[in-house]
């Protein structure tokens, strides 16, 4: 029997996977930071404990909660931010651009930039509990990247929307077990809006010093609008060790929408479509949450857990899958004080760490983390900082 459903989950996957090639384009998930996940090495399936499970996992609609989020503010900045923030103060006090391009310093920066500014909020509206969990979400993101040996600069600015609902259900055990079997389900509805250009750093320059940007107006601009269906289960033995193991995408058809500019589209004109679909990520993982004993009463609640994410990216999406080390998360959690929570993961090959302050009224949170922008461990890492403030009760 388990050999049959193995190979009907194995055809299954292929088939959607020859189905995702046969698209004009993969659909990348919006992506929605957090202090907490993000210090604790990436998402954890099997940890559901807070309203992050809309995000993670259905299953845990069941034992998260019940907590209810208002709204929060959550900044993410990858790379040398504050450095371009300064390059860019230069260049607005009349600057001469080309002595600064010819400056060794900046010469360094430009040679392979990346950089990236998420703001999460201030729409963050979510419930979970009692089974039922549902989320209002949106996130704004700049993006920039410099390639060549005379740099040009490629620019992206996205606005991600998303709604989440759905259920979960426990499938009764017998007592003697002393473990819970949680398995959800839910369907999200997302939309983005999203515009890219690439200029050479002199017509940068040249737009940044003469402050007319008409021609940003006028590059093509996309809305991406699609749905998807996510399914997961929830193994818990005694409130001590818990597996998780989710579905994301399932089935999830995405329509882009390109219009011939930002203007075109706000005054109703005709769009080009396009058909893609995001592609299906099955993940899995562990948590420990062991009694600290006769210490709780001081330091508490310490969660381990370790995943592996989109297991199956070699058939569901191939162009893009990367190596297996990039694929594993390590977390570590614990409460001191039941104030401070200290936090700290392994994520894509790169160390994690931050904290959490709860002050019940609101949370604050810090974490810094590494992330790979390659297939590849260690060939080309980016660093980010993320500092939140949540109202979740």
């Amino acid at each position: 029997m388990q050999k049959t459903v193995l190979a009907a989950i194995v055809v299954a996957t292929l088939l959607v996977a020859g189905t995702l090639s046969a698209q004009d384009f993969i659909f990348q998930e919006p992506t929605f930071p957090s202090a907490r996940i993000a210090a604790m090495g990436g998402t954890h399936v099997a940890l559901a404990d807070d309203v992050s499970t809309l995000l993670s996992n259905p299953a845990g609609f069941r034992s998260a909660g019940p907590q209810f989020s208002v709204t929060e503010l959550t900044a993410n900045v990858t790379g040398p931010v504050f450095s371009i923030a300064d390059l860019v103060l230069s260049i607005l006090k009349n600057a001469n651009p080309l002595t600064l391009l010819t400056d060794p310093s900046t010469q360094s920066l430009l040679a392979s930039l990346y950089s990236q500014a998420l703001l999460n909020g201030p729409i963050s509206f979510g419930y979970v509990g009692d089974g039922l969990g549902f989320g209002f979400f949106n996130t704004t993101g700049f993006t920039f990247s410099t390639q060549g040996t005379v740099p040009t600069l490629t620019a992206a600015i996205r606005e991600d929307l998303l709604f989440v609902g759905g259920y979960a259900f426990r499938i009764p055990l017998p007592d003697v077990m002393r473990s819970t079997l949680d398995l959800g389900l839910s369907v999200k509805a997302f939309a983005r809006g999203s515009e890219q250009f690439s200029e050479s750093l002199l017509d940068i320059f040249s737009l940044l010093t003469s402050g007319d940007f008409t021609s940003l107006l006028n590059k093509p601009f996309d809305v991406d609008v699609g749905f998807g269906v996510d399914a997961g289960l929830l193994y818990s033995w005694n409130k001590t060790i818990s597996l998780g193991i989710v579905g994301k995408d399932l089935y999830a058809p995405v329509v882009r929408n390109t219009y011939a500019s930002i203007t075109a589209f706000g005054s109703g004109g005709s769009a080009a479509q396009t058909y893609g679909s995001a592609p299906i990520n099955l993940s899995a993982g562990i948590l420990f949450s062991p009694n600290l004993g006769p210490i709780e009463e001081y330091l508490s609640n310490l969660k381990i857990a370790i995943d592996y994410a989109d297991i199956l990216d070699f058939l569901t999406h191939p162009d893009t899958a990367t190596n297996l080390v990039l694929h594993v998360g390590i977390g570590l959690e614990t409460q001191v004080l039941q104030i401070l929570s200290l936090r700290a993961g392994f994520d894509e090959g790169y160390f994690s760490a931050g904290l959490g302050l709860n002050l019940t009224a609101f949370q604050l949170g810090l974490a810094m983390y590494g992330s790979e922008l390659s297939s590849e461990p260690g060939l080309r890492p980016a660093y980010n900082l993320l500092v939140s403030l949540e109202f979740k009760y």
